[in-house]
């Protein structure tokens, strides 16, 4: 080291450069003492201060090869290098994993992972968990069962798709080998701690599409990649790593401002969650028995299952885990402490109290809330007279229709925007009201639906999304059987949406059909009535015409004659019902000039007779 005289700041000789990327790091152990004996003979108040120089310039100063330091101190092999190498990082300061890397884009730790064991070694250790995993974003996700960090495993390459991960804590054994059982069923007996399930190409990079050791598709559930159950620097790890996922359903919601409003992308949400919810009934026999926004995730554009904690097997009963926003009814009205700390008696007292206290009040506002209390006091009283006493209840049981009620509350939330009952942060119903209207629960109401994609201009479309959650979210006995079910929904099945206006465009033009031929039929019978008029005028002119052949017979009269009605009003010379009455008459036409005798006031002249 040396002091720039100009400049008053600390720099490396050029001779210190060369000998560095010349020889097996040797002379580093040099550079080592140098850098120490500096230190030590700063003054106490100086120190901090000196470090810090000392830092900046170890991060931007570089060989002619444009390699920091650090970097080519983890590159060489003596022992000394190391030691160098371990100094900066430690007493320094200096980032293993800084944003500094030599021009081929490597950090120093991406340079001492490709070195002997020793450096690879210290590489895996400093800064990391479990010896591997260098934390990016600590208590990414918390709950009561389990804390989610986000991490970067830095023993794989940078193109290796396992490098960015997901480490799931989880604080209760019971649940930690439940999913690990669930994940990889049988074949977990033949796996351990740390070791890689899944398959690995000829580099040893993960192939993403490759189940391994894993029991689920990786195109619905996000796989295993190794867990973790042992002693650390002191501490017991029971964990699970995963991919890292780009956002969680919840986050999507939120953030992205699709719900309610992106219809394609609403669908290819539900359409993803429901084919992986089939791949787990039909494929496998399990529920997965806590569907809900935080447990789906993105991953490279792909919706995905985590969270197998709380699955169970059909027929098997569930766990005690829950989010009870997420709970069917028929769960919740076991699960919840029924009745709610009040007995049926004391809520039918306290009903005939309010009611006697409302008859003896005469104040608007104070009846008012009387009303009110009584209201949400007929809610208690129906809550226990519907749910009875828990003892009452068999232990529920995991089937279909409870992922199919979970899937209707998020697709609830994606078409609105809105969650269906208020939460708290762990997705538990928040109060003992949003309880009461779980448990009472028959079908979704009119207002909730009335959010549902409101600046959709497509109405067979919202409608179809109705429809779906009224199919969901509905008593067990009224809801959806199975997700090929679902699955069959128009909402979710476009062919069958098609199929379906296609078919009601049919029936709309079969009714039009029907339409014009009743109005064909009618015409018809118009005709026909008409025909028959026709046909009784040429009675009654045949008449005529043997009436006028009376009055002429024997005489030599012109023969060219028109008939008229007596009555000239205009308008009835265009009704046929006038042309021929009980009375006409006879005028006789000149022949030859076609005139027509009048009278005075220039009305036709002729012989007025009655039909017979």
């Amino acid at each position: 080291l040396a002091i720039n005289e100009e400049t008053g700041m600390l720099y490396i000789k050029e001779s210190v450069w060369e000998a560095a990327a010349t020889t097996d790091g040797l002379v580093l152990g040099l550079v080592h003492k140098v850098i120490r004996d500096h230190l030590h003979a700063c003054k106490e108040d100086d120190l901090q201060s000196t470090k810090d120089e000392l830092k900046t310039l170890l991060i931007t100063s570089r060989n002619s090869d444009e390699s920091p330091l650090l970097h080519l101190a983890a590159a060489r092999t003596s022992a000394k290098a190391l030691a160098l190498a371990q100094y900066l990082v430690k007493e320094i300061g200096v980032d293993l994993d800084n944003a500094v890397t030599d021009k081929e884009g490597r950090t120093a730790r991406d340079i001492a992972m490709a070195g002997n064991s020793e450096t690879r070694n210290w590489a895996k250790s400093v800064g990391t968990k479990l010896g591997r995993y260098r934390i990016e974003e600590e208590g990414r996700y918390s709950s009561g069962s389990c804390t989610v960090d986000f991490a970067t495993d830095v023993t794989k390459s940078k193109s290796d798709p396992a490098r960015n991960v997901a480490i799931k804590i989880m604080h209760n054994r019971e649940k930690f080998d439940r999913e690990l059982k669930q994940r990889l069923e049988g074949s977990h007996r033949n796996t351990s701690s740390g070791i890689d399930l899944y398959m690995k190409d000829d580099s040893g990079a993960m192939i993403e599409n490759g189940k391994g050791s894993n029991r689920f598709d990786v195109d619905h559930v996000v796989p295993l990649l190794r867990y973790h159950s042992e002693d650390f620097e002191g501490k017991y790890y029971q964990c699970l790593i995963m991919l890292k996922g780009e956002r969680s359903m919840d986050e999507i919601i939120r953030y992205e401002g699709t719900a309610g409003k992106d219809v394609n992308k609403i669908t290819g949400f539900a359409v993803d969650l429901a084919k992986a919810l089939n791949h787990l009934h039909s494929d496998h026999n399990l529920i997965h028995a806590d569907v809900k926004p935080r447990n789906v995730v993105r991953i490279r554009g792909d919706n995905k299952l985590i969270d197998f904690d709380a699955s169970v097997n059909i027929g098997e009963p569930l766990t005690k885990k829950i989010s009870s926003g997420y709970l069917p009814p028929e769960v919740a009205a076991v699960r919840f402490p029924l009745p709610l700390k009040e007995s049926l008696e004391h809520l039918m007292r306290r009903k005939e109290e309010l009611k006697q206290k409302f008859k003896d009040e005469r104040g608007d506002d104070e009846q008012d809330k009387i009303l009110k209390e009584l209201t949400v006091l007929n809610e208690k009283i129906e809550q226990v007279k519907s749910a009875g006493s828990n003892s009452d209840k068999e232990e529920p049981v995991g089937d279909a229709q409870v992922d199919i009620w979970s899937f209707g509350v998020l697709v609830f939330e994606l078409l609105t925007g809105r969650p269906l009952f208020h939460c708290d942060k762990n997705d538990n119903l928040l109060n003992d009201k949003e309880k009461r209207r779980l448990v009472n629960w028959k079908s979704i109401t009119g207002e909730d639906l009335s959010d549902v994609l409101k600046d959709c201009p497509d109405q067979g479309l919202t409608e179809s999304a109705k429809d779906l959650l009224r199919k969901c979210l509905c008593t067990k006995q009224s809801r959806l059987k199975t997700f090929n079910q679902v699955l069959q929904q128009p909402f979710l099945n476009r062919e069958e949406l098609q199929s379906q206006k296609f078919n009601e465009g049919l029936e709309n033009i079969d009714t039009k059909l029907d339409q014009a031929n009743e109005k064909l039929d009618q015409a018809n019978k118009k005709l026909d009535q008409t025909h028959k008029m026709l046909s009784e005028m040429q009675t009654e002119l045949a008449h005529v015409s043997r009436g006028v052949n009376n009055i002429l017979k024997g005489c030599h009269a012109p023969k060219l004659m028109y008939i008229i009605p007596e009555d000239p009003s205009v308008m009835d010379w265009i009704n046929l019902n006038a042309l021929v009455g009980e009375k006409v008459k006879v005028i006789f036409i000149c022949p030859v000039t076609l005139y027509i005798p009048r009278d005075g006031n220039n009305k036709p002249m002729g012989y007025s007779m009655e039909m017979p």
